[in-house]
């Protein structure tokens, strides 16, 4: 069943059962632990537990009563930008969800909760929600549904709840489409890698022969088709899409960057040949949630408990401006998933300005990730600031699309934005990891930083002028 199918059930479920009650506006069970509230009890905005409450302006993920996602726009990217992921501001204070009338609508929100232990059913319960994901690996705590027009009640009563941390708003995060289409099928080796030494390195990218083994690669994007790049049989989905496969072209275009197979076809890898897993956390419109993506990042941990002696890399080329330096749940998963022993490689964004309030760039476990051109010089889209710890090619950078009528997916597709200055970046952790397999990511990130030359140029203050270079991996 679909995720948006079982939204639709759940929700259908749910109104039944409230009407059957005669219920109306009831919020929690009639138990001695339920905290009571009344109209006098403050709303979401005095209540301290709840995290990045802004982003309730603009960035809530809210569904229609027949599960289909919805959301108050945030507004529409410049179309005078060339950069192919939109870090879209995710705050606007001048919209509301108070301003909404609609009784049938749920709000998105991710919850922590205390300790180590979670009795989720009697969450559910005690606050009549409905549960979209349970977390264990990363942190403790649940993604749920509640009825938007319950929500302050719903957070009223979460202030006074012993077994809850913080609660915050579900994002939305969003792709653009891809510029240019390149034609040929004979194996190309893109600007970027020759710019930083992958055809140099210890699998000499582009000589047809070089292929990295004993490493895993996880690409959470829009999916990954198994053209060229060696990814394994089973295709994690958790974008609410039928088919786990990539048909936006971007997940692709990522994965090839790093991995793609060095041999007669399509392009070459910086890494070559790493087993890939396609963990496919967009939908085929680019748009996911972070509930999404904390719920595949847990997947990862289950996947690398089989494989305690296989150091991993994980590749995120998206995320989004939440206008505070604050963190998200996003970026508590992500340091977790870091100090478990994971590698996490993240695009600093395409806004053109301070990185320190994106997410998941400012999250400190991270290796964030900015974009230059073929000369060096720093991309006007480009993120910047003390939160980059490096920069790699991504302007016009070549690689693998979609499944569409001009078979990108095999000739090729030119792409440009931090996107894709991020995978060269994963490329080169993976070749390092492939030779020091006993390397933390901390000792990654450090390897990769002193390797790096002092070549990029036309940047503002207080933001780092290395580039990316594995000529000697």
């Amino acid at each position: 069943m679909s995720l948006t199918l079982a939204r639709r059930c759940a929700a259908a479920i749910a109104l039944s059962a409230l009407i059957i009650a005669g219920c109306s506006d009831s919020l929690v069970e009639s138990t001695p632990e339920a905290a009571e509230f009344g109209a006098e009890d403050p709303t979401w905005s005095a209540v301290s537990k709840f995290r990045n409450g802004h982003l309730l302006s603009s960035a809530l993920v809210t569904y229609d009563a027949d599960g289909s996602r919805r959301r108050f726009a945030s507004g529409a990217a410049s179309s005078e930008s060339r950069e192919q992921v939109s870090h879209e501001p995710l705050y606007d204070a001048s919209r509301s969800p108070s301003n909404v009338e609609d009784d049938s609508s749920s709000a998105s929100l991710i919850i922590k909760m205390r300790g180590d232990k979670m009795d989720a059913d009697k969450m559910m319960r005690r606050y009549k929600m409905m549960r979209r994901y349970e977390y264990s690996g990363t942190f403790t705590g649940i993604a749920v549904d509640v009825k938007l027009i319950r929500l302050d009640s719903v957070l009223a009563a979460m202030q006074d709840d012993p077994d809850i941390e913080w609660v915050e708003p579900d994002a939305l995060i969003n792709l653009k489409e891809p510029v240019s289409v390149e034609t040929g099928l004979t194996q190309r080796t893109p600007w970027g890698h020759e710019y930083i030494g992958a055809t140099e390195s210890s699998t000499a990218s582009g000589n047809g022969f070089g292929r990295v083994k004993d490493v895993h690669f996880f690409v959470l994007d829009t999916g990954a088709q198994p053209v060229d790049i060696n990814v394994v049989g089973r295709f994690e989905n958790y974008s609410g899409e039928l088919s786990a496969l990539d048909w936006y072209g971007h997940g692709q275009h990522v994965a090839a960057t790093a991995v793609a197979y060095d041999d007669l076809l399509g392009i070459v890898g910086v890494a070559p040949g790493v087993k890939t897993w396609s963990v496919k956390v967009l939908d085929d419109n680019g748009e996911t949630e972070i509930s999404n993506v904390i719920a595949a990042l847990e997947r990862v941990l289950e996947i690398q408990k089989a494989y305690p002696d296989v150091p991993a890399v994980i590749n995120i080329s998206f995320g989004g401006d939440v206008g505070t330096t604050a963190y998200t749940a996003l970026d508590d998963a992500i340091d977790s998933v870091v100090s478990q022993g994971i590698v996490v490689v993240v695009s600093a964004g395409n806004d053109g300005k301070d990185a320190r309030t994106i997410t998941p760039a400012h999250a400190a476990g991270a290796i964030t990730v900015g974009a230059h051109d073929a000369s060096g010089r720093l991309a006007d889209f480009s993120n910047f600031g003390d939160v980059v710890d490096i920069h790699a090619p991504g302007v016009d950078i070549l690689s693998l699309g979609s499944w569409d009528l001009t078979l990108s997916v095999l000739t090729g597709v030119s792409m440009s934005g931090t996107s894709m200055s991020a995978p060269h970046v994963s490329g080169a952790a993976l070749l390092y990891l492939s030779r020091h397999p006993d390397a933390t990511p901390a000792e990654v990130r450090e390897a990769l930083l002193q390797a790096a030359r002092p070549t990029v140029w036309n940047l503002p203050g207080g933001t780092t002028n290395k580039s990316l270079w594995v000529g000697d991996f």
